[in-house]
């Protein structure tokens, strides 16, 4: 009798865990950050990423793409209306849904996507919009690629999705039973900077990024033909792993040491990181990466890979052509293009000559820049020196300050654009650095006395 009772127990156990699947939906989320040519990698990836998704059986009506789309019919791309993620890949963009596009890819909007905001949505955009609706037995994913800085993340225009934004709306979602379980992928430098120190353990969210607060995630394969860097370590080795992947069997972990692999270069080394609930990383893919009745193991049709563990072929600079820091990749680019330029006329070659030598001036100027706000701003010293605020890797503690300080810098110093010249954003590290041990008044007072000193500040 004991028998019988242990086996029905099986059987409705069974019952409960299959009710358990269908009820719950898979939710992905998808951005990415760029705009502009030499960015294609952000929306190489974010297509592969959304074809990925699509072939693993989650409704079009529970995916949402966020991507500035002036990639495939950008006027230097030789094959208008395509997008590969490798060079001579497969075309990515037919079929690639863009559910927000141009000026509504913001860091607002996002938020509100995520959060399942309808009614914010619509405010900011001024239409109906479509949201992560997700519910409490629902699981989500989101994945984003695009430049990075300490403590934050780019949207078009250098506008920044800040970390504590980004957690507070996590945080949100937990507290309004928005999800059951919840992954982040995120593709950029000081990616790590998002989640470390912040990302509650005991929240059900488990995420990877690129690379640890400090440091640049990398670059992969130069497409000869585009004159572009078509993809990311990190991005195209999650994509191709899944397109690949038995995922009911695969798990997170195992993914993330795909992901580990992928970005330890000779030359071009970033160290992806772990955070909040690492329980999680033992779950199998299908669960975040699928919809479990209706996927099946199998290669993706869309999936063409390519080595993207070569050494370098050419450096400029101290940075590797092959597999350039993504926020080197304006000046790897040009670079690049100057070098391969056999074929160019003597007046492209110049031009090129031109851009990169303005580019090395913006990079060598926002560094003096820095120098002399960091010293303004510790006219009175607090317990630390002026090396200790230009090389400490500390997190954002004071981040209303950090906003002002990198708002006010924006607008005083147009030229240092840092949309357009992501290099320079290897400088934010000494504003938190400031922001944390200095007065808010003095960073600010310092910003506006040394700005007015720079002449490049008022170049456009």
């Amino acid at each position: 009798m004991a028998l019988r009772h242990g086996a029905l127990s099986l059987v409705l156990l069974a019952v409960v865990l299959v009710v358990r699947v269908e009820s719950g939906k898979n939710w992905a989320l998808i951005v990415a950050g760029s705009k502009d040519y030499y960015n294609y990698f952000s929306q190489a990836v974010s297509c592969h990423a959304y074809h990925t998704m699509r072939n693993n059986s989650i409704p079009p009506e529970n995916i949402v793409h966020m991507a500035y789309d002036d990639l495939a019919h950008d006027p230097e791309n030789p094959v208008q209306g395509n997008i590969v993620n490798v060079p001579e890949g497969p075309n990515l963009y037919p079929g690639c849904k863009m559910d927000y596009r141009k000026k509504e890819v913001t860091p607002e909007v996002f938020l509100k996507v995520l959060t399942g905001d309808k009614e914010g949505v619509k405010k900011l955009i001024g239409r109906e919009g479509k949201v992560v609706d997700s519910g409490p037995d629902d699981h989500v994913f989101v994945t984003m690629v695009d430049h990075g800085g300490p403590g934050v993340f780019y949207f078009p225009d250098f506008v920044e999705l800040h970390n504590t934004d980004l957690n507070n709306a996590l945080k949100q979602m937990h507290r309004e039973n928005r999800y059951k379980e919840m992954v982040l992928y995120v593709d950029s430098c000081n990616s790590g900077s998002m989640f470390e120190g912040i990302l509650p353990k005991n929240i059900n969210i488990y995420s990877t990024t690129c690379a640890n607060t400090h440091e640049s995630g990398y670059m992969c394969c130069w497409d000869e033909f585009r004159l572009s860097f078509v993809g990311t370590q990190y991005g195209n080795a999650w994509v191709y792993d899944t397109d690949k992947a038995n995922l009911h069997k695969k798990t997170l972990y195992q993914q993330y040491e795909v992901m580990k692999k992928a970005c330890n270069v000779s030359g071009s080394v970033s160290h992806p990181q772990q955070y909040g609930n690492l329980s999680m990383n033992s779950q199998v893919l299908a669960q975040y990466q699928s919809k479990a009745e209706g996927y099946q193991p199998g290669v993706c049709l869309n999936t063409l890979e390519a080595d993207n563990t070569l050494g370098s072929k050419f450096t400029f600079a101290g940075i590797d052509l092959n597999n350039p820091a993504i926020d080197m990749v304006p000046i790897a680019t040009v670079a690049r293009r100057l070098i391969e330029s056999r074929d160019l006329s003597g007046e492209k070659r110049e031009e090129l000559k031109a851009e990169l030598r303005h580019m090395m001036l913006v990079k060598e100027k926002a560094e003096s820049l820095t120098k002399d706000l960091v010293k303004a701003a510790m006219s009175s010293p607090r317990g630390l020196t002026e090396i200790d605020i230009l090389t400490g890797k500390e997190r954002v503690f004071n981040s209303e300050c950090y906003k002002a300080a990198l708002g006010l810098f924006s607008a005083r110093c147009p030229g240092i654009n840092m949309g357009r010249y992501p290099f320079a954003r290897r400088n934010l590290q000494a504003f938190i650095n400031l922001c944390n041990h200095q007065r808010q008044t003095d960073v600010m007072n310092a910003i506006m006395e040394v700005t007015e000193k720079y002449g490049i500040c008022r170049a456009l």
